[in-house]
């Protein structure tokens, strides 16, 4: 049943596009711009590194933060495998000791599988730690950035912790203008409303 209402709402999704795209350009542009949320950088206690980049531009943009003095710490939340040999947050682990973070200020979070995950287990571990700023800055993909907005704080909010996002601004395989033109970019932001969607309705 559930499956069936997610696919109806998947269908009435991607006829609103086609609909968007025979009236209007600046339509679909706009629906790109929505899924990202603005960047704010306010002094935080941690940055949370999302799983599910690609080019190691998640990583990187944590690390940018890190120096710049936002966050003394960084969680790694990915469960993700790479292969049987390794996961995905050790590979992120990885480039973070590459780029001169101390063990010291690493967290790792490895059971999470989803946006949904990556929150629920991150706030096990914040919750657990004592907070100055009673804040968290998330840094994933710019346009994973109004999703993981939401859903961090749904979780998060029976507490009193902020939630804010700096995206990863890797904008070289997801385009966000003109994005039905290039393949990739059309199949990035098409399923990431898709999943928008389910999520607000969700959760």
């Amino acid at each position: 049943m559930k499956r069936k209402f997610i696919m109806r709402m998947f269908a009435v999704l991607v006829g609103c596009i086609i609909l968007a795209f025979l009236t209007y350009r600046p339509v679909l542009n706009g629906m790109a711009q929505y899924l990202v949320y603005p960047d704010v950088k306010k002094p935080s206690d941690f940055i949370v590194l999302l799983g599910g980049e690609t080019d190691g531009q998640r990583t990187r943009k944590a690390v940018e933060l890190y120096r710049e003095g936002l966050a003394p710490k960084i969680i790694v939340s990915s469960g993700a495998r790479i292969s049987w040999r390794t996961t995905e947050s050790k590979e992120m682990v990885a480039l973070l000791k590459q780029l001169h973070v101390p063990d010291s200020d690493i967290i790792l979070e490895q059971r999470s599988r989803s946006t949904y995950e990556n929150a629920l287990y991150t706030k096990e571990i914040v919750e657990g730690q004592i907070l100055r700023n009673k804040r968290i800055t998330l840094v994933t993909d710019d346009w994973h950035t109004r999703r993981s907005m939401y859903v961090f704080r749904q979780v998060f909010a029976a507490t009193d912790i902020e939630i804010h996002s700096v995206g990863s601004h890797s904008l070289e395989k997801v385009q966000l203008t003109d994005w039905w033109r290039d393949h990739e970019s059309m199949q990035t932001i098409l399923s990431e409303w898709a999943r928008l969607v389910v999520y607000v309705i969700k959760y």
